[in-house]
């Protein structure tokens, strides 16, 4: 939500936002769905590959997820609009990054290191 406030703001793109309660808890539902197994994704990379799989990760998913957007905002323009030029792609990779990392962090914080998992493979 944060990225989306901070890109409207910005005028980097136009997302229309109800801050009714519906809205809002429909938004977040949605979210912890969709972004679920990335962080599981996240988790096992960081596992097997340590903080460079993660930077990896990072970057596919920074070149991926303009793309989509911009897909998403052609063929739904009531949902989504990007201003014209570069700021707008890089500040959506910014954001997917940004989603990928904070998301990662919170994960680390609540279950600790993905090394140091007890049902971590110790051979």
């Amino acid at each position: 939500m944060g990225a989306i406030v901070l890109g409207n703001a910005l005028e980097l793109w136009r997302v229309p936002i109800t801050w009714t309660p519906y809205f809002v808890a429909l938004f977040y539902l949605g979210l912890s769905i969709s972004v679920t197994p990335i962080y599981l994704v996240t988790w096992r990379l960081a596992r097997r590959f340590r903080w460079r799989g993660l930077a990896v990760f990072m970057c596919i998913v920074a070149i991926i997820g303009p793309p989509r957007d911009y897909l998403h905002a052609l063929k739904f323009p009531s949902w989504m609009v990007f201003a014209p030029g570069v700021a707008a792609i890089v500040g959506d990779a910014v954001a997917y990054i940004g989603i990928v990392a904070i998301g990662h962090a919170v994960m680390r914080l609540v279950a600790g290191p993905a090394r140091e998992d007890r049902l971590r493979n110790k051979s």
